[in-house]
């Protein structure tokens, strides 16, 4: 009697797993996958997705793992067009994350150092870069305080607008214009102590016309004139 019931419970257990594996990676009566499926990357046994089909399409949360076997990426498919991500570092950091909608990057965008320190906030209109943008110091390790770097303006994945670079204290760095992701008009460059570097003008991308050379630290200029992005002439004046 022993015997039989343990046979009996043996033989359940196989029942109830080879259910379970012929519940995974199955095709539909129009040959398109269905139900839970386990993808694996080529020629390897090492899992590459997990995830479930609704007529041949992913439905939910897939998740997605590198050929080392860490998570590389999570996956919300919303409905056939939308979609939201999250991408990983080897870590388990995140990576970044953001919307897809018919497979191209939508909105904002979030990207992260392997650390968890906030990188770039970028805008995405049709998978190109569209509005403006935000790129970040790394964040101070005592504080934590983040620290603007870089904010400028595109359009269909030029940049195209105003443009500034900031030093990590918070003053600006650089600032200008881009037009069509060419710069156009006036540059300045300056120390970190507020004071003009550099400054002059761009025209379809070159240097043009006069640009004033400072060192810094007292009035002492230098000019060197520009012609389509060629010099023409230098001269120095010391006040």
């Amino acid at each position: 009697m022993r015997v039989f019931l343990m046979l009996t419970i043996l033989l359940c257990y196989i029942f109830l797993v080879n259910g379970q594996e012929t519940s995974i990676n199955q095709l539909d009566k129009n040959n398109e996958k269905t139900g839970s499926w386990i993808g694996y990357h080529e020629k390897t046994n090492t899992k590459r997705y997990t995830g479930n089909f609704l007529n041949g399409k992913p439905t939910g949360i897939f998740n997605y793992y590198a050929l080392e076997g860490h998570l590389s990426a999570k996956v919300d498919f919303i409905n056939d067009s939308v979609s939201s991500s999250e991408m990983y570092y080897d870590n388990a950091g995140l990576m970044a994350k953001g919307k897809f909608v018919n497979q191209m990057k939508e909105g904002k965008w979030f990207t992260y150092s392997r650390y968890g320190d906030i990188l770039n906030v970028f805008n995405f209109r049709k998978g190109a870069m569209h509005g403006k943008q935000y790129l970040y110091y790394p964040a101070n390790k005592e504080t934590n305080e983040v620290k603007l770097m870089e904010e400028y303006y595109c359009e269909n994945g030029l940049k195209n607008g105003k443009w500034k670079q900031y030093f990590k204290l918070g003053t600006v760095k650089s600032e200008g214009t881009y037009k069509m992701g060419k710069k156009e008009g006036v540059f300045i460059y300056y120390f970190s102590n507020g004071s003009i570097d550099t400054k002059g003008l761009f025209v379809n991308n070159l240097k043009h016309g006069p640009w004033l050379f400072y060192d810094g630290e007292n009035d002492n200029m230098k000019k060197v004139n520009y012609n389509n992005g060629q010099i023409i002439e230098k001269n120095k004046n010391e006040d």
